[in-house]
């Protein structure tokens, strides 16, 4: 077995192996036109590529050094990091940050965990102080009927798609420009009311114009007398169908479109034959009203999806010198960034 970078011409081979949007080759494409250095590696056996994954580095600021990320990827191995540290030197990398989409537990319904793979332990790796994903995520099986859906799902969740319903809320999908813009002006008037940090605009533009023609993104939007109060944009990937952003609008909060809207969302993933519905992050088993983001977490919850862990987030220091000080300064320059989001509106 042997793994070894990847040419240009391997794409398809490369696609047919990953399964996570941010792993696919177009978001190598995204992510090396935000000025950063993406590698490829393919692994193979007898000559056919059996596994792959991709490792992005992003230049800090005014040095010659970088972070390596490597998110939602397969299992970590030795091989990986191996290859991954050796491109990481020549990257002059302080740290490479692994985030696998790898379940460690699930949890049934009364919070009740069964461990499904056990945590990686490898020498240099530390748990990261700081995630790039949630390490939590409601995952909602397609492969059910509506009726065994809607069953599962919180009563008022019930209730609120069927107030929806009576005040004729449309949902429709609109995966063209005009549908992106709206979803965008949506998603900046959702953050800058929650104060949120967001990505800039140009970001998200970038971002539309390399992926809108993979066929993996979709813009599903709810609409109530003819104002569009809701959007969210999906990816879909081999049998998975995915929600990474949504936003909504605080006026007409009574017609519940936007419960309407998920649940759309759910028949337009069964409606393609996909099995999961990952909701893309929640809190955890035991999330209290008074943390941030349980809004968030009580939407994707009153779907009725299983309640996942995924193995975590782990850094594996490259240059311990410098580790300690980047991660000091990082965690001041987010506070920075979230008074910022906040104050300035």
């Amino acid at each position: 077995m042997i793994t070894r970078i990847l040419y240009p011409e391997e794409k398809s081979d490369y696609n047919r192996c990953v399964l996570h949007p941010i792993q696919t080759w177009e978001w190598g494409d995204f992510q090396i036109g935000e000025g950063h250095q993406v590698y490829r590696l393919g692994v193979f056996e007898n000559n056919k590529m059996i596994s792959a994954y991709s490792v992005s580095f992003h230049q800090v600021p005014h040095t010659n050094y970088s972070i390596g990320t490597m998110l939602r990827g397969p299992e970590i191995t030795n091989d990986m990091i191996k290859n991954i540290t050796k491109i990481a030197k020549d990257e002059k990398a302080i740290f490479v940050k692994f985030e696998p989409d790898v379940y460690h537990q699930t949890f049934d319904l009364n919070n009740t965990a069964t461990i499904v793979n056990p945590l990686p332990d490898f020498p240099g790796f530390v748990i990261s102080p700081k995630v790039a994903f949630y390490p939590y995520s409601y995952i909602v099986d397609l492969t059910k009927t509506e009726d065994e859906l809607l069953a599962a799902m919180h009563p008022k969740t019930r209730y609120n798609i069927k107030i929806a319903n009576r005040n004729s809320v449309e949902v429709v999908e609109q995966t063209d420009d005009a549908g992106f813009t709206t979803y965008l002006d949506l998603l900046f008037a959702t953050t800058k009311r929650q104060g949120f940090y967001l990505h800039s605009r140009e970001y998200h533009q970038n971002l539309w114009k390399t992926l809108k023609s993979t066929g993996m993104v979709h813009i599903i939007l709810s609409q109530y007398q003819g104002i569009t109060l809701s959007a969210f944009m999906l990816f879909t990937l081999k049998n998975k169908l995915f929600y990474p952003y949504g936003s909504s609008l605080t006026v007409h909060k009574e017609v519940m479109a936007q419960n309407l809207l998920m649940w759309e969302v759910i028949k337009f993933g069964k409606n393609l034959g996909l099995k999961t519905f990952d909701m893309w992050g929640s809190l955890g088993p035991n999330a209290k009203e008074t943390d941030p983001g349980f809004g968030f977490h009580r939407f994707k919850q009153g779907y009725g999806g299983q309640l996942v862990q995924f193995v975590g987030t782990y850094d594996l220091i490259i240059n311990p010198q410098f580790y300690q000080l980047y991660n000091l300064v990082d965690k001041y320059r987010w506070k920075l960034l979230r008074l910022k989001a906040k104050f300035i509106r």
